[in-house]
């Protein structure tokens, strides 16, 4: 986990979301790596849309709704991978020096 990078959700944008038609209904998605458990898993959050692509204010809502999911956590980037991770680990992190020195 040393390619952690701190990560804004305010910076969310087409890049890290997904469009999926699913039932009827238009999702806008974000897929992320959910580290809080004892095992990472792949997870999303995600927003019903009203048109087959999203607008800003989609956007803005889909970020409200990633930065409210992050309860004694913090989110971080990988590459182009977002990472939803525990306090404790990211406290390990900053005492390890591996985040200290990205910030």
């Amino acid at each position: 986990m040393d390619n952690l990078k701190p990560f804004d959700v305010r910076d969310i944008d087409e890049t890290l979301t997904r469009v999926i038609n699913h039932g009827g209904s238009t999702y806008l998605m974000f897929p992320h790596i959910n580290a809080i458990d004892a095992v990472p898993h792949f997870d999303s959050i995600s927003i019903v849309i009203g048109a087959p692509a999203a607008t800003r204010e989609d956007f803005s809502k889909l970020s409200a709704l990633v930065k409210k999911s992050a309860t004694n956590s913090e989110w971080f980037i990988s590459f182009s991978t977002p990472w939803l991770v525990r306090a404790e680990e990211v406290q390990n992190l900053r005492t390890r020096g591996s985040l200290r020195q990205r910030q």
